[in-house]
């Protein structure tokens, strides 16, 4: 299978590769097939398969069954368990109450650590889109390596198309193209850009887009975040050890606020490997394949259902998506897509909680 995808021999112990996947999350942006017991990574969004589905079987690619594991809110537990038969009971982190992926992320880093001091960890998560999973699985091994020596190592998307949507990560030197992967220091996170400076980015060639991937020893995420985080790494510990009470401590904060944006040692991984984050019922209509039996659509070109397999009709309307689910039916523009979160809102401040 080639070095990329070799697999320690042995147990847990010894600071073997864990693969640690972030299934939070309430997935807003995809209503009405999303909702609050089925959110995003449990949708079969990008194929037949759900996100979540399709990163643990990527994941077995970096590591055995034993080292992968699952951090997710109680609520989702048995939908998981359904979705991952595989999964070992022990594996499954649950969080007491969503608080953002910080404390999730060092939740997770130190529950793995108290099993393996040694641990290295990658942390991936489940509602995104990964089409070569080999080229993936080689910069996740150019990870480990950088990750060996201490530092943070994040993997960053190589940008195809100066989106606005993302946050970026600027380089202190130009990645180089093709041949083996490797790290490079971060000078900088960048918050999500407007046009004009995402294109700038782009064309500078000095920027990736952060992904929300990363590789590292979880005793050196661990110690950073005894600096620059106490309330989080301190709640973390203390909910690995059984103390639940704990976590109403740590701070609703991403990982990137908290942790790597302060962070001493942080380095990327260019990631050239079909990444998408599946963000918006436009981004998963550009990668669905079209099943005719589900549309039926005249003067309505770039038009794209999303439902149960009956047939939907659309007539002079172009660019719009269409969800049909059992109790609510979305009609919107694709452009508008992206702004559903206000719509969820507005059924929430109506009362109705039983579409959400």
């Amino acid at each position: 299978m080639g070095v990329a995808l070799k697999r320690e021999r042995g147990g847990a112990r010894g600071g073997a590769f864990h693969v640690v996947l972030l299934a939070g999350g309430s997935g807003t942006r995809f209503w009405p097939m999303s909702r609050r017991a089925r959110p995003k990574q449990l949708l079969p969004l990008a194929g037949a398969r759900s996100l979540l589905r399709e990163t643990w079987d990527r994941a077995l690619s970096l590591a055995p069954v034993a080292r992968i594991w699952v951090v997710a809110p109680k609520a989702l537990s048995a939908a998981i368990r359904r979705e991952l038969p595989r999964l070992r009971a022990d594996r499954l982190i649950l969080e007491p109450s969503p608080r953002d992926t910080a404390p999730a992320v060092a939740l997770a880093c130190a529950t793995v650590a108290r099993e393996d001091p040694d641990a290295t960890v990658g942390i991936f998560p489940t509602d995104h889109l990964v089409r070569d999973v080999g080229a993936f699985a080689r910069a996740v091994a150019a990870a480990r390596e950088e990750a060996a020596s201490g530092s943070l190592v994040c993997l960053g998307v190589r940008p195809d198309r100066p989106a606005t949507g993302f946050g970026y990560l600027k380089l202190r030197s130009r990645p180089a193209r093709g041949g083996r992967a490797r790290a490079l220091a971060v000078a900088r996170f960048v918050e999500k850009p407007d046009a004009a400076r995402a294109r700038r980015f782009v064309s500078s060639g000095r920027y990736l887009w952060n992904g929300g991937m990363f590789v590292w020893k979880a005793s050196a995420f661990l110690a950073a975040a005894d600096r620059v985080a106490p309330e989080v790494a301190a709640a973390a510990r203390a909910v690995s050890a059984g103390r639940i009470a704990a976590w109403s401590a740590a701070p609703k904060i991403s990982v990137d606020y908290a942790v790597m944006e302060k962070a001493e040692r942080v380095a990327v991984v260019p990631l050239d490997a079909g990444w998408d984050d599946v963000g918006s019922w436009d981004a998963a209509a550009r990668l669905k394949d079209g099943r005719p039996r589900d549309l039926l659509a005249i003067d309505s070109p770039g038009s794209v259902v999303f439902g149960r397999g009956r047939l939907v009709a659309v007539l002079g309307l172009p660019g719009i998506v269409v969800v049909d689910t059992d109790d609510a039916l979305l009609v919107a523009a694709r452009s508008a897509s992206e702004d559903l979160k206000s719509l969820v809102a507005a059924l929430r401040e109506s009362g109705r909680d039983d579409l959400l």
